[in-house]
């Protein structure tokens, strides 16, 4: 397995990440748009999907327990107990998304839901997706998120409670 930049595993040792999704309203809206949009694209249950960077089992859980077989990898050994706590009837492993140890067009759906905004250069995020295709099988689904390199400003756009009205009235005065 390829190794992981240290700061990741670092920030994953002291970060809750597997109540993240369900411990803030933002969070929670995430969690719930992120479900219906699976569930839109996702083939029926009882398809094969790699959680690939599936963190400590928050969408594995769900989707097994609808009758989905998933195959959860993630760089990080925490999220990997976690995910086998979390979601038992899945199997949770250690991977890297830029190097699947999985054969060619086995799954009929791939998960890409964080590694892509923890690989910071494109030619990993690249391999990253490279990878997602090679083993969803013909025609699968391969969804994938990303974070935009404008979240910073509009996160503190949000938490600063700066509206559209503020900022008019800000430009208005010079």
């Amino acid at each position: 397995m390829t190794t992981i930049d240290p700061r990741i595993a670092g920030f994953y040792t002291e970060y809750d990440e597997a109540s993240r999704l369900h411990s803030t309203a933002t969070g929670r809206l995430e969690f719930e748009r992120t479900q219906e949009l699976l569930r839109r694209y996702l083939p029926p249950a009882p398809a094969r999907v790699l959680d690939v960077g599936g963190g400590p089992g928050t969408h594995a859980a769900w989707l097994t327990e609808e009758g989905y077989e998933v195959l959860l990898l993630d760089p990080v050994p925490k999220h990997v107990e976690q995910a086998r706590e979390r979601a038992p009837r899945c199997v949770a492993q250690l991977g890297d998304a830029r190097d699947l140890d999985v054969a060619a067009g086995t799954f009929d759906a791939v998960l890409l839901l964080g590694p892509l905004y923890h690989l910071a250069e494109r030619a990993d995020r690249l391999a990253a997706l490279r990878e997602a295709r090679r083993v969803a099988v013909p025609g699968g689904v391969v969804a994938a998120a990303g974070i935009s390199r404008y979240s910073l400003v509009q996160d503190y756009t949000v938490s600063a409670g700066l509206s559209p009205e503020l900022l008019a009235g800000a430009r208005s005065r010079r």
